[in-house]
């Protein structure tokens, strides 16, 4: 049976960190793929990106689950909530329209929290 193994990847700032690291691994570290926390393939992506009055927001859920979607600004202040229910399995969408919540030109991050896993994307509004 085919393991699978979490890789973390440490950026700073702008620039990523390109160091050969040695690991002994043990079936311990593995993953297994029948536990609730399998890692979802959530496919969170947001298009178009740069966005001048909207941008569409998609993400896959494995399982039913409650979700959170919102927007926050550079500084982590929340500029708003797109979603907060709970939703069923497949994907999902969201079309965002940017004049609703009064967003300006400038760089925000989305953050999608799936149940107790939090996904987070940049998004440049022109």
């Amino acid at each position: 049976m085919a393991k699978l193994y979490k890789l973390i990847v440490l950026i700073i700032g702008l620039t990523a960190m390109n160091t050969a690291v040695q690991a002994q691994v043990s079936a311990s570290n593995a993953i297994s793929p029948s536990t609730k926390e399998l890692i979802q393939n959530v496919g969170f992506t947001n298009y178009p990106n740069p966005a001048v009055t909207y941008t569409n927001i998609a993400y896959n859920l494995a399982t039913r689950a409650k979700v959170n979607l919102r927007v926050v600004d550079l500084t982590g202040k929340q500029l708003a909530v797109l979603v907060k229910q709970e939703q069923a399995a497949g994907r999902q969408e969201y079309y965002w329209n940017l004049s609703k919540y009064k967003i300006t030109s400038g760089m925000y991050i989305l953050i999608l929290q799936i149940d107790n896993k939090s996904y987070s994307r940049k998004v440049i509004v022109q």
